[in-house]
């Protein structure tokens, strides 16, 4: 049994890293060679990939063993096994690697098919939407307006790789829609670019760009040139749409956007955008903002964070683009819902407000979870976080300038140990936060478990991000 859970968890890793293997490797020293140091969040989803590479694996140990039982002695053959097991994650990045060609003909097979049925339907459009951040929240709004006239499909969850979409695409290719929202991951460099080539954009989207990712980009100068990739890789004539309100879309779009003709949207009203928002107003009885914008008088929006507006903003003039009238797009805005996790609020036990912002794990979203929850100020109001991830050597001024925005709002702050949380509680001293309302556990579970004895009646609780087992 406690063979068969290191063979596992060792795989698990494998997985959690996206079949990386130099990543996976660095993991696995960091994590535990042959058990986590700390309880896991998850465990091993038995793909097709995960269940062949545990096979070949096994098999190769089976068959060489007997091998050298059968023409050497059973001493040998016991210490092959013994080293085949303790050296088990380098045989799994190996029959990765001799399995790679395989992988990607398979691959290349469903991006060319994927590539055929667009190519197929001359009518249907493609929203592309690229970004640090945002870009989920984007897709909710512009699904829930769309869909009060055409016929609108959006990417599911976490599918945003060329796979992912690819698969997507063929599994769906019978439902005939209108328009396609795709949403566009990037690890690397090149990424968004090569998804723009499987489903070229008609409406090309950037939300925002931060550090987020960073880790793999290496610096914000990648990150911009990649996330801009949609405009560049986006059809002639394609609208073009930018977020004014983003310091690096403002800085940078004249070097990749020229002689294309682009819309701008804000929530800050920024000079750039032509839309403006007007008598704005948080009801936070309702968990919900009121605004105007032009013809479009005194709408209701359900969200907490205020850059939703930004995002109404932005699918008005896609809407308007597809023929929308102003009470098809009223009654769309009105049908917009909260997204999973992001700034979802959510009824507790004793009139407590849950905020769940746990799949945010980006600077700019955390910092507009900060601003959400300083709303609630007839409220007592807890945070509760491990940080946020993959932000390379920006870590500790990243996390620092958060201490130091939550010192201005929160009451209670609960921190779970890992690399990035230090950076946290520095910067809430360096805010003259108190140390005695810094709380601390060893993991998120605990940290969970203990909130039955720290939350009192009429709180407000922010749950912002939930790492991964992949990050220590």
């Amino acid at each position: 049994m406690l063979l068969f859970s290191t063979i596992k968890y060792q795989l698990y890793l494998l997985q959690l890293e996206n079949y990386e293997v130099s990543r996976y490797l660095r993991l696995l020293f960091k994590k535990g060679y042959f058990f986590s140091k700390q309880p896991l969040r998850s465990q091993l989803v038995w793909t097709g990939k995960a269940s062949l590479i545990l096979f070949l694996v096994s098999l190769f140990w089976i068959v060489s063993g007997a091998f050298l039982l059968w023409e050497s002695s059973f001493f040998v053959a016991l210490i092959w096994l013994v080293f085949y097991f303790l050296a088990l994650p380098f045989f799994y990045s190996l029959f990765l690697i001799l399995l790679w060609p395989l992988e990607f003909v398979v691959k290349q097979c469903l991006i060319s098919k994927a590539k055929k049925i667009i190519a197929k339907d001359k009518d249907l459009k493609i929203i592309g939407i690229a970004g640090s951040y945002g870009k989920t929240t984007m897709k909710n709004v512009l699904e829930s307006v769309l869909g009060v006239k055409i016929k609108v499909l959006a990417t599911p969850k976490s599918v945003n790789t060329p796979v992912g979409i690819a698969k997507w695409i063929i599994k769906n290719s019978k439902e005939n829609p209108d328009v396609l929202i795709i949403e566009i991951g990037e690890h690397y460099k090149g990424d968004v670019e090569y998804i723009c080539k499987i489903v070229p954009p008609n409406i090309a989207i950037l939300t925002g760009i931060n550090q987020a990712h960073i880790e793999r980009l290496k610096n914000i100068e990648n990150t911009i040139s990649t996330m801009f990739e949609v405009v560049q890789n986006a059809k002639e004539n394609a609208l073009m749409l930018l977020n004014a309100d983003d310091a690096n879309i403002k800085d940078n779009y004249q070097k990749y956007t020229a002689g294309k003709d682009i819309y701008f949207y804000s929530y800050l009203n920024d000079g750039l955008g032509d839309i403006k928002i007007k008598e704005r107003q948080f009801l936070a009885n309702e968990l919900c903002w009121q605004f105007s914008i032009d013809e479009f008088l005194k709408m209701n929006v359900s969200s907490l964070g205020e850059y939703i507006l930004g995002d109404v903003v932005a699918c008005i003039i896609v809407a308007k683009n597809f023929g929308l009238s102003i009470e098809q797009i009223k009654k769309g805005i009105f049908n917009i819902k909260p997204v999973e996790h992001r700034l979802q609020p959510i009824k507790g036990q004793g009139d407590v407000l849950i905020i769940d912002d746990s799949y945010n794990s980006n600077p700019d979203g955390v910092e507009e979870a900060i601003k959400v929850l300083n709303k609630f100020q007839d409220k007592r109001k807890l945070f509760i976080t491990p940080g946020i991830v993959e932000t390379g050597e920006d870590t500790a001024k990243i996390h620092e300038k958060i201490g130091q925005s939550l010192a201005k709002v929160a009451d209670l702050v609960i921190l779970v140990k890992n690399s990035a949380t230090p950076f946290i509680a520095k910067g809430l001293r360096d805010g003259g936060f108190s140390e005695e309302k810094i709380i601390w556990f060893e993991t998120a579970q605990k940290a969970h478990d203990s909130l039955g004895n720290i939350l009192k009646p009429k709180d407000v609780i922010l749950f912002q991000n939930d790492w991964g087992d992949q990050y220590v």
